[in-house]
């Protein structure tokens, strides 16, 4: 019986040692698997054909390139093929790279004439001819909005745009990759192959929220053939990413906006409303704004009807009219602010709110302020600041703040408090308010309050048009 039960327990030992191999095996052939997916990737969409794609293998070198992938899409930098980055690399995308100083033209390509045309080449079979002509129409629309060009759709001749449907190599040296991957690419303007857009034939072409949604597509490749790279804010149309679903609720982004006004100016609507004298010298030191907020990483300074977009690491900030980006909100607002986490912007003026989204679409009409438990005697705040840490929205009226918690939607208890209490050397009535950098700014006519809440005291006091490159 000894010997027998030797051999058993021999027996097992060795089966439940030798069980995990085959899981081993299979998760190794998984990663080299992924391995080789990511360097054909980076290679694809993060090298520059310059020769660099030849260290593509290197260690180093595709770390450094997994890290400027997770930095683009807002990742934790790890340099690691970890689960997210992997999700990321195999969701259906454009075929233009995600380098935001990848041209495929020198310089900065756009089209340097007031009419552009565009030529649908060919037609699929599972959508009838009026469905395309229309989902690339309601593409090429909501573009002409937004800059001064006009859009002409022409037949039988060549157009400066030349769109078509294409199979795997179709001689650009840009070879589609059949179901998934790659949905489409388009060129920067320019002559010859400049400005045209391919659409991969083998993908399920919808109008719905199913398969592959042609508007939603044909969109985001008309950026590119107005001359735009890729935008890294998810609520953008030039993501580079494909958005499933709300086939009914697309439209551009404030960032999209800014981005093509850079490149053609502004919509005629805007230069006629603009005719007027600008309301001051922005570098004036007696600025002051009525409202203040961050978003997608950059500032908007609010005064009214216009605002003002100061971008990172430039010099100069854009300049706009509030309408021309968020249609329906009045001017001169009371205070802004954005909730990152959600994608969407408060606006407030008197005892109303306004919600909107960075596509620059309303989620709703206008509410009253009570909704966030205010007492019946607020009819108006000063000005409102999103705490990222804490994920409260500090509100100020007069001298005095509340506390919001976003989170579960209420108000927190033991408020109103002192400003100063909380901040001790802010005693000015506060215009607006913004954190940005780990500080908080607090904007009083024409001063600004550099405010650090570890050390509880003022670091700077500027003027408040810091941000316009004065």
């Amino acid at each position: 019986m000894k010997c027998l039960c030797l051999t058993f327990s021999f027996l097992f030992v060795n089966l439940v040692t030798s069980m995990p191999i085959f899981p081993q095996i299979e998760a190794k052939e998984m990663f080299q698997n992924d391995l080789n997916y990511a360097q054909k990737y980076i290679k694809q969409f993060y090298t520059f054909g310059d020769g660099s794609e030849n260290f593509i293998e290197s260690k180093d070198f595709l770390s450094g390139k997994i890290k400027e992938l997770q930095q683009f899409y807002g990742l934790q930098e790890t340099g690691e093929l970890n689960r997210e980055t992997i999700e990321i690399m195999k969701a259906p995308r454009c075929g233009f790279p995600d380098l935001a100083h990848y041209q495929l033209y020198p310089g900065r390509p756009r089209w340097r004439k007031p009419f552009v045309t565009y030529n649908i080449v060919n037609y699929l079979p599972q959508l009838s001819y009026f469905e395309i002509e229309d989902a690339i129409w309601r593409a090429v629309n909501i573009w002409q909005k937004a800059t001064p060009l006009n859009f002409v759709r022409v037949h039988n001749f060549e157009a400066d745009i030349m769109i078509s449907f294409e199979g795997r190599v179709h001689g650009d040296n840009f070879p589609f990759d059949g179901r998934g991957g790659t949905l489409a690419h388009a060129f920067s303007p320019g002559p010859g192959i400049g400005g045209n857009i391919h659409f991969d034939q083998e993908e399920d072409w919808t109008i719905g929220d199913y398969g592959v949604n042609l508007f939603h597509v044909a969109a985001h490749e008309f950026g590119h053939a107005l001359g735009l790279g890729h935008s890294r804010h998810r609520s953008a149309v030039m993501y580079p990413t494909y958005k499933y679903g709300r086939s009914n609720i697309f439209s551009l982004s404030w960032d999209d906006i800014m981005a093509v006004q850079d490149l053609y100016g502004f919509i005629r609507m805007y230069r006629q409303q603009s005719a007027e004298p600008l309301i001051t010298d922005k570098c004036d030191s007696s600025t002051s704004f009525d409202a203040a907020t961050s978003a997608h990483g950059e500032i908007l300074l609010f005064k009214n009807k216009y605002f003002w977009r100061t971008e990172p690491k430039v010099a100069d900030a854009k300049f706009i009219t509030i309408q021309d980006i968020w249609h329906g909100l009045p001017s001169s607002i009371d205070a802004a602010c954005e909730i990152p986490e959600d994608d969407i912007i408060y606006f407030f003026k008197g005892s109303k709110f306004w919600t909107y989204s960075h596509f620059g679409r309303s989620q709703n009409s206008s509410k009253s302020i009570s909704l966030f438990g205010f007492p019946a005697y607020v009819k108006q705040i000063d000005a409102v600041v999103f705490i990222q840490q804490t994920k409260k929205l500090i509100f100020f009226v007069g001298t005095m703040y509340w506390s919001y918690n976003d989170k579960i939607k209420s108000m927190d208890y033991g408020y109103p408090k002192q400003i100063n209490s909380s901040w001790p050397g802010i005693d000015d009535n506060i215009d607006a308010a913004l954190q940005n950098n780990g500080f908080l700014y607090f904007f009083s006519g024409p001063r600004l309050y550099e405010y650090d809440s570890w050390r509880r005291e003022i670091v700077r006091t500027l003027n408040s048009n810091k941000w316009l490159g004065c």
